[in-house]
């Protein structure tokens, strides 16, 4: 796989823009996730000086850093969509091969199941989902029918881990619309 197909670079900007660029200003940088952590916190309630705030925020900071590290070619401190396209394109042929995520996806993948788990029971219900993504400016329709595609079929419409792993790698590596996997953030916006 040369380059990514339509509708891999649409899931792709999708994200960029509904998820990772969170002040909305056309570029990724650390102020996003310092952001998206802020809204994390205040769904699990930690304070600034909380063990768990301390270790999330640790954990954004390697997050942000393998990704700046990965797609901020030119070493401005800020990804452009040129840029991200152009890293996904690179890790999406890597995970088809076989390959796994770059650590740093693996870590967010880690991260944004235990920030939707805010039971810690080791699964996401609808209801912590739905917090979440509301958190980052979901309609609670769209959020709703995507959990129900994303849970359908599974115990008690819960998510597990190993789950949303599945989901998260089907949303990169799928090419049907109806993959389970492009639900997961959200529906597709472009």
């Amino acid at each position: 796989m040369a380059s990514l197909t339509e509708f891999q670079r649409k899931k792709i900007l999708n994200l960029f823009e509904n998820l990772y660029d969170t002040n909305k200003d056309g570029v990724i940088e650390k102020c996003d996730f310092d952001a998206a952590l802020e809204k994390i916190s205040t769904l699990h309630h930690w304070k600034t000086n909380d063990e768990a705030f301390k270790k999330a925020q640790d954990t954004v900071s390697a997050i942000w850093e393998g990704l700046r590290k990965r797609a901020d070619k030119n070493k401005d401190g800020r990804i452009t969509k040129e840029e991200w396209t152009k890293m996904w394109e690179e890790c999406i042929k890597d995970v088809v091969e076989g390959r796994s995520f770059p650590e740093w996806q693996q870590e967010y993948m880690e991260f944004m199941f235990y920030a939707n788990d805010t039971s810690g029971d080791g699964f996401i219900d609808r209801g912590e989902y739905t917090a979440i993504y509301e958190l980052f400016g979901f309609s609670n329709d769209d959020v709703n029918k995507c959990f129900d595609k994303i849970s359908e079929g599974l115990p008690n419409n819960m998510l597990s881990k190993s789950d949303f792993e599945a989901l998260w790698r089907d949303y990169f590596v799928a090419e049907n619309d109806d993959a389970k996997g492009n639900f997961l953030f959200g529906q597709q916006k472009h």
